[in-house]
């Protein structure tokens, strides 16, 4: 078992702790494409130190700045931030997440490679394509459509882009809110 972190988008994060998102596609390339069954992907995303008490310091997240409170702030032992402490007005890219300010584990129980456009409508929703902001439109395809134009507006590289329709890992995953480090709750 080796873990190993991943980004995230904000709306991505809310559909990983809304239960929607159980599956994520990257290119081939990535250094993901050594991922196994059992890994563990720490979820990286936009972050912040909201405050930092005696003990604990209060990490907030953006993709929850506007859901509830429990979702928005963490608290993380003082001992682990290091040379972090500091309070941040403003979120730092989720490039930037430590390990130690990770809420969300992804447990790996599938790995396969594909080509991008061969994406099933049960896969989009599995990406975590909502359905109550894309109605039935008696339209075959209509989740695969929209989640071609959510690669489109990721990947502009050629190679990388749609109509080249790149060589993709297919990661499927279960989602553990906690820190991959701290034990899920």
């Amino acid at each position: 078992m080796t873990d190993r972190p991943i980004m995230f988008s904000a709306p991505m994060v809310r559909a990983l702790i809304a239960g929607t998102k159980t599956q994520t596609r990257r290119l081939a390339t990535s250094p993901l494409a050594r991922a196994e069954v059992g890994d563990r992907l720490w979820v990286r995303e936009a972050w912040s130190i909201a405050a930092i008490f005696t003990d604990v310091a209060e990490v907030r997240y953006r993709a929850s700045a506007r859901t509830s409170y429990t979702e928005f702030v963490e608290q993380v032992p003082v001992d682990l931030i290091g040379a972090a402490k500091v309070t941040w007005p403003a979120y730092r890219p989720a490039i930037h997440m430590p390990r130690w300010a990770s809420r969300l584990t992804l447990i790996v129980e599938g790995v396969r490679t594909e080509p991008l456009q061969s994406i099933s409508e049960a896969d989009a929703l599995a990406e975590g394509i909502d359905r109550l902001q894309f109605p039935n439109r008696g339209d075959w395809g209509w989740p695969q459509r929209h989640y071609r134009d959510l690669w489109q507006s990721l990947h502009d590289k050629e190679g990388h882009r749609w109509e080249d329709n790149p060589e993709v890992l297919v990661l499927t995953f279960r989602v553990q809110r906690g820190n991959v480090d701290r034990g899920a709750a």
